[in-house]
């Protein structure tokens, strides 16, 4: 019999903790960028409705965040 993850199970596995210091390669930038960096790019990209940023759109970006998210 095989057994296989249920949704609520795999929702809980968590990747390795992020810290706000640690850098990462933006690709859509093509920089190192601090994930502390990349959080108030988006969050300044949401308060003043600049849509259009690369930085609200950023799949790379949506992954950091929840996955820094997750580790509070």
């Amino acid at each position: 019999m095989k057994l296989t993850a249920t949704p609520l199970q795999s929702r809980r596995a968590r990747g390795p903790a992020l810290a706000l210091e640690e850098e990462f390669y933006c690709r859509p930038r093509r920089r190192r960028l601090s994930l502390e960096k990349c959080l108030e790019d988006y969050m300044n990209a949401n308060a003043f409705g600049s849509r259009r940023s690369a930085c609200w759109r950023c799949p790379q970006g949506c992954h950091n965040r929840s996955q820094f998210a997750n580790d509070i």
